[in-house]
């Protein structure tokens, strides 16, 4: 039921990744972005329709505010610029995660597991829901995307939901590249509402 991470996003391109060796890998730590970086999605990011998201403050209260027409994002800062929420200017929400959405874990690198329990909320479809997600850093290869092929880690994950008396489990596989500072594409092949793919990026 999920995959976002902005840096942590339709229609994706299916050509395989290329493998490159592990070793190449470096770690990759917690990137620095900053004020006007502009990442460019196929149509959406998560589970909202706007494509173009302009940072527009690093740090405030906290969270990393980037901005696409008059949707705000809300990356918490201090873990690891994971999505919390993303609302209107006017205050609806269109989706959000407590405490965060457990997408990515700094430093990176190639057999790195981690996991998170969260609740989380999409708008669209009015679905509530707690999982617990369970990820791993599992190779380092290049993923060809809109925006060209890059370098990236791929992260291979499971949530283990439950949505009122329902449950079940969710495998989504994402692609974390150092040189984009995001996740540049997102496939959940249960729940495609949830796939992304990076068009452009501008990084200062």
């Amino acid at each position: 039921m999920k995959r976002l991470v902005f840096w942590v996003i339709g229609g994706l391109l299916f050509a395989a990744p290329c493998a490159v060796q592990a070793q190449q890998a470096a770690t990759a730590d917690k990137p620095v972005p900053k004020v006007g970086d502009i990442h460019e999605y196929a149509k959406k990011f998560a589970t909202v329709e706007c494509s173009r998201w302009v940072i527009k403050e690093t740090n405030k209260n906290g969270f990393l505010i980037a901005q696409c027409k008059d949707n705000l994002a809300y990356l918490s800062v201090t873990n690891d610029y994971n999505l919390t929420k993303i609302v209107t200017e006017d205050g609806e929400i269109l989706a959000e995660f407590k405490p965060y959405l457990p997408s990515i874990s700094f430093p990176l690198k190639v057999g790195k597991k981690w996991t998170g329990k969260y609740s989380g909320y999409t708008a669209d479809d009015g679905f509530r829901w707690v999982a617990v997600a369970s990820c791993e850093a599992s190779a380092y290869e290049t993923v060809k995307v809109a925006a060209g092929e890059l370098p990236a880690y791929r992260i291979d994950c499971v949530d283990n939901w439950e949505l009122g008396n329902m449950s079940g489990h969710a495998y989504s596989t994402s692609w974390y590249s150092p040189k984009a500072l995001a996740v540049v594409r997102v496939s959940n092949p249960r729940f495609p509402k949830w796939n992304m793919e990076l068009v452009s990026y501008s990084i200062k």
